[in-house]
């Protein structure tokens, strides 16, 4: 009887976050466009969603993001995922994805959450990431948003070194005991940097 109360408090949880969500998204404008060294950056097109969702699980070894990202994902993508799109072999196909959605400690902070950040592995060492973190900096920034809060485990040195220089600083480190790993929650307050 207990896990099913669980179960359902954690479902009722999820339901809270998609509809703060989309109340949220209602007043953000779409991600605009960009190009950087033939790789096009803009809010994630509708019929994407399915590249977004197979990138994420090959990062992941199959596995999807769980219902609520995958529904803000889902809802309010050209909002709230940034892509990034190269042509290969005269088809686009999204080689990098960037995930954000409000959760209650953001909007209490004013500040957006980074969900996810991930780039195909052949497209790795090209300055993807480090693109798609710098364009949802103006974005969200232009809409309104005090900063950007991301989590970040500690062995992840290349996601902690370009978050540094992005302008993130930490917050507190905790141990998360689902992933196993020791962990850091950063933010990008907007009016310390560009």
């Amino acid at each position: 009887m207990m896990r099913h109360f669980r179960r359902l408090q954690a479902a009722c949880g999820g339901v809270m976050v998609v509809l703060r969500n989309l109340v949220a998204g209602r007043q953000v404008a779409g991600i605009g466009c960009g190009t950087r060294q033939g790789i096009v950056y803009r809010g994630m097109e509708a019929g994407e969603y399915c590249q977004v969702m197979a990138l994420y699980a090959s990062l992941h070894e199959g596995r999807r993001p769980n219902w609520v990202m995958r529904t803000v994902c889902r809802l309010l993508g050209g909002k709230m995922t940034l892509v990034a799109v190269a042509r290969h072999g005269g088809q686009a196909r999204v080689v990098g994805m960037n995930m954000y959605y409000l959760n209650r400690r953001d909007i209490a902070d004013g500040t957006i959450h980074e969900g996810f950040i991930g780039v195909s592995p052949d497209m790795t060492g090209r300055g993807v990431a480090s693109e798609l973190k710098r364009m949802a900096i103006h974005h969200f920034e232009a809409q309104g948003f005090e900063g950007i809060s991301a989590r970040i485990s500690l062995d992840n040195k290349a996601s902690l070194a370009s978050a540094e220089k992005l302008g993130f600083v930490p917050v507190e480190r905790y141990h998360d005991p689902r992933m196993g790993a020791d962990r850091q929650y950063l933010i990008r307050w907007f009016q310390d940097g560009s």
